[in-house]
């Protein structure tokens, strides 16, 4: 075999759409499975807490003069 028929095959191998679908999914399975090793889950975040609303005091009674 020369060299002219050696390239003529490889193209031939490379054009088949075996190869073809075996190297996208191939790439796709790898890029998945990078995703899945790099994933770091984001911290939850920190509830605020709410402050109670202040009591307020009982307002004294009025104090009535009573005529005696």
């Amino acid at each position: 075999m020369d060299l002219n028929q050696i390239v003529k095959l490889s193209i031939n191998v490379l054009r088949d759409w075996r190869v073809i679908f075996i190297a996208i999914f191939s790439i796709s399975f790898m890029m998945i499975g990078s995703y899945v090793v790099k994933y770091k889950k984001k911290p939850p975040r920190p509830k605020k807490i709410k402050a109670p609303k202040p009591v307020e005091a009982p307002k004294p009674e009025e104090k009535t003069e009573e005529a005696e």
